[in-house]
């Protein structure tokens, strides 16, 4: 239990940290005002490349979870030439070590892997300043910007963790630039994006073509783009490994039972029967998510009808990670790194000072319960009696005040797209 109780100090140190930039929040963002955009700079390095050589070069400690399950197997399997799911398994995209791999190429350590997913979350950053909140001050905009990086949730993801989360929101990011003049450029990047995360990048991608058709010519090009990257991708993985074992080894991972989720949450109170109904859970879930999805979606296009891809796009990647991460039910409180920094950057209002707090302590609960829940030996009440218990308890009690927090900002995601302006021009809206 030693990692849940360090987890636990650095959240809580941290926590006590932003609680007080946000009592100085104007002196720190006049500051702010006159050192520049390298205060980002400075800050990946405080809260990212400093903590990361005191834990794995001082105290020389190796990562641990996905990092030596998942990321480090997959990227040294694709720099040795391997093809995922016959030489390695992954529940992954099949480029997905392919990017790893260059960095593994310069330190073929685990710790590299972590160094990598830093590098990607501060390129992230970098690009989420550049485009979004563009009606502020440069100081309100760099206090963003430290808020997020001293936040508990992706500070333990990325520097204790080696989360990959991030790189989704950066190949979203990416295509930018590309959405309103070169269609088929911005269907290469999404598709790229697609074979080299994970398979929950495609829910996203499910709303942004359907949004695409508001102009035919542009649906045409934006297809073409995508389908140049995915198909020879498939036939490549269907020649090498097989569809089959492609299939089954992405599909697999929605057969665990993890929290919290609504099941999780509910299985107290359900019958043995509604226990064991797995693909019920698995892709009602995935139902819910679309339908929520779509309905977004639905209120983009008859309400507004000249946003364009970087307006809609943070609210729709909100509304569509914390939906998932409420219903499917192997969804962990990682899934909040997903979309915490479009969350700072276009959700957050630092005039409303409670819901700052409150910001603060799911971020707390949802750094600290992956480790708590599997060092509790990954437990799963199949009645109320269980939680009589302290310990059954409290770890249930985090578990509902985290799915309370997905939903939420699920709510908030979904409210933002009735504004009357897009995020770059309009006041921050409230969370």
């Amino acid at each position: 239990m030693s990692i849940v109780y360090i987890k636990t100090a650095v959240s809580v140190a941290l926590g006590l940290f932003l609680l007080g930039i946000l009592w100085q929040r104007s002196t720190i963002t006049s500051t702010l005002q006159r050192t520049g955009t390298w205060a980002l700079d400075v800050c990946w390095l405080v809260f990212r490349l400093v903590p990361f050589l005191i834990t794995y070069v001082v105290l020389d400690y190796r990562p641990q979870s996905d990092v030596a399950t998942f990321y480090f197997p997959i990227g040294m399997s694709a720099l040795e030439g391997g093809v995922p799911y016959r030489d390695v398994y992954s529940c992954y995209s099949p480029l997905f070590g392919y990017w790893i791999a260059p960095f593994l190429s310069l330190w073929s350590d685990m710790r590299m892997v972590v160094l990598a997913m830093m590098v990607v979350e501060g390129l992230a950053v970098r690009l989420t300043f550049r485009y979004y909140q563009t009606q502020e001050s440069l100081g309100e905009r760099l206090f963003r910007g430290v808020f997020y990086y001293a936040l508990p949730l992706p500070f333990v993801m990325c520097v204790f963790s080696g989360q990959e989360d991030v790189i989704l929101w950066l190949f979203v990011l990416l295509a930018i630039p590309l959405m309103n003049s070169r269609p088929f450029a911005a269907g290469l990047v999404l598709g790229l994006g697609m074979v080299a995360t994970k398979a929950v990048f495609i829910l996203l991608l499910i709303p942004i073509w359907l949004l695409s058709l508001r102009n035919v010519r542009f649906a045409v090009w934006f297809t073409t783009g995508l389908l140049a990257v995915g198909i020879p991708v498939i036939l490549f993985v269907y020649w090498k490994a097989g569809f089959p074992l492609f299939i089954e080894q992405q599909s697999h991972e929605g057969d665990y039972l993890k929290a919290p989720n609504w099941r999780s949450i509910l299985n107290p109170f359900l019958t043995d029967g509604m226990r064991s109904a797995v693909n019920v859970w698995k892709w009602g879930g995935l139902l819910v998510t679309m339908l929520v999805m779509l309905a977004g979606v639905w209120r983009i296009h008859t309400t507004r009808s000249n946003w364009r891809y970087q307006d809609y796009l943070p609210f729709l990647y909100i509304l569509t990670y914390s939906v998932m991460s409420v219903v499917q039910q192997n969804a962990i409180s990682n899934y909040a790194y997903l979309f915490m920094l479009p969350l700072v950057f276009t959700l957050l209002d630092f005039r409303r000072t409670g819901f700052c707090v409150a910001l603060i302590g799911f971020t707390i609960l949802a750094a600290i319960h992956p480790s708590l829940w599997w060092r509790l030996g990954e437990p799963y009440y199949d009645r109320l009696s269980a939680l009589g218990t302290p310990t059954a308890a409290l770890e249930y009690s985090i578990e509902i005040l985290i799915l309370i927090g997905f939903i939420y900002y699920a709510i908030q995601a979904m409210n933002a797209l009735r504004r009357p302006k897009p995020v770059v021009q309009a006041e921050s809206y409230a969370v």
